[in-house]
């Protein structure tokens, strides 16, 4: 297992996704069915902060579509930490998966450090941190 996966607020509604240096695209799948559970166990909208800075995540046509296909009712927005030389092809991977897969995709945010993402969450969808 190369992630880990976490409530990051009391309130429930926001799950932080961190992959380590040395995750395989079977932890992608991995992570999606638990970040899944999570959202399952609670009501209320969840948003995510997935730190994708430690490996570059490449998706196929395969992967989109389990991502999708593993999407809660409860999802909302996802924001995703990455390195400022990556940004330009996750958003063009976001594109394509919002033509594939548009409710894994829906609500795609970046920011470049943890605090930016709770910050984004904070003003953005009044998410609360103590």
């Amino acid at each position: 297992m190369s992630y880990s996966i976490q409530w990051d607020n009391a309130d429930q509604t926001v799950v932080f996704q961190q992959y380590t240096d040395t995750a395989v695209k079977e932890d992608l799948y991995s992570l999606s069915k638990k970040s899944a559970e999570m959202l399952r166990s609670v009501a209320h909208t969840v948003h995510l902060i997935i730190d994708e800075r430690p490996v570059k995540v490449t998706l196929n046509y395969t992967d989109i579509k389990f991502l999708e296909s593993n999407v809660p009712d409860n999802q909302g927005a996802v924001v995703m930490i990455v390195n400022k030389s990556g940004l330009a092809y996750k958003k063009m991977i976001q594109d394509l998966g919002r033509t594939l897969a548009p409710k894994a995709f829906d609500q795609p945010y970046f920011a470049e450090t943890l605090e930016e993402a709770r910050q984004l969450l904070q003003e953005q969808f009044e998410v609360h941190y103590p």
